[in-house]
């Protein structure tokens, strides 16, 4: 019988090396999210380390997430089963991808994937306005802060295939 901070209950070095490779995220980083998430289920990841935590569970851990105005779009992306649900590993990659290490074309690919909502691989007109309605909310009568006509202009400003999209 061990406690909490025996190595029964953590990670072994071989994982952690792996997922070095695999992420831009810290040792460190890496104890501490798998520590953070047996708190929340304790041995549950000794058992499955696939376990599949539910978004309520993992909003416990990353406030910065559960605050964030594209929190359902952040969980679909780095759901791999895109069931509404996280494995350790979706979130090593969910929290590698907001790191300050992860570089910044990586960075883009996820924040893409993310403003992609629809998911027709463009960030559309749809998609910008979208956007724009999840970081500043409705006007006092209700309507979306930008207009179709302004957002398309915007849009047209930064479409440097000229194809409608981003």
């Amino acid at each position: 019988m061990g406690n909490s901070g025996s190595n029964e209950d953590t990670l072994s070095e071989e994982a952690i090396d792996e997922y070095l490779k695999l992420t831009y995220l810290s040792r460190g980083e890496i104890r501490q999210i798998y520590k953070l998430l047996d708190d929340l289920e304790p041995g549950i990841l000794k058992q499955n380390l696939h376990y599949r935590f539910s978004t309520e569970q993992i909003d416990k851990i990353l406030p910065q997430i559960r605050c964030n105005p594209f929190r359902d779009a952040i969980y679909k992306v780095f759901s791999a089963e895109r069931d509404g649900r996280l494995s350790f590993e979706d979130i090593l990659d969910l929290c590698s991808a907001f790191s300050a290490n992860c570089p910044q074309g990586v960075r883009a690919a996820w924040a893409f994937e993310i403003f992609d909502f629809d998911g027709d691989n463009q960030v559309s007109l749809d998609d910008l306005i979208e956007t724009v309605q999840r970081l500043t909310g409705m006007d006092e009568r209700g309507q979306v802060r930008i207009d179709r006509q302004r957002a398309k202009d915007v849009a047209q400003m930064v479409d440097t295939a000229r194809n409608g999209s981003l």
